[in-house]
């Protein structure tokens, strides 16, 4: 079958009414194929493909991909747990993507001691430029 090459028709299959599970998983592993992770993640999530979904996670956290697990982090919660956070992490940082490494530890990060003593969330004043897409 392959996948859609063009992107609005890849919109339009993946959220197409008519698009039964079985066909948006086997788009998702023609995506999987062709190493185009994020992609088959889209498909496999719409596909409710549990057996898809580990899959990309395996290659997440062979890859040390922290972009692959935040994506699934929002799908499921429960789906990663820290130790594989930690995991990917040491993994991107080894390959040099310290970007990947510094996203897990900011994630992880304690709150401010002047916010956990203050026992409520402060919120700093935004910088121009800074305001959320919604506000703008």
């Amino acid at each position: 079958m392959g996948f859609p090459t063009h992107y609005i028709k890849k919109r339009d299959t993946l959220h197409a009414e008519k698009s039964s599970p079985a066909t948006l998983s086997q788009i998702a592993r023609d995506f999987f194929a062709a190493e185009r992770f994020s992609d088959a993640l889209d498909f496999f999530e719409k596909a409710r493909d549990t057996a898809g979904i580990q899959q990309i996670k395996d290659v997440a956290l062979s890859r040390g991909d922290t972009f692959l697990l935040a994506r699934l982090d929002r799908f499921d919660r429960r789906l990663i747990s820290a130790a594989e956070w930690e995991a990917a992490a040491k993994k991107a940082e080894a390959e040099g993507r310290a970007s990947m490494a510094a996203f897990v530890a900011r994630k992880f990060a304690p709150p401010p001691p002047a916010a956990a003593a203050a026992g409520a969330l402060v919120r700093p004043a935004e910088l121009p430029g800074e305001a959320p897409l919604s506000e703008v």
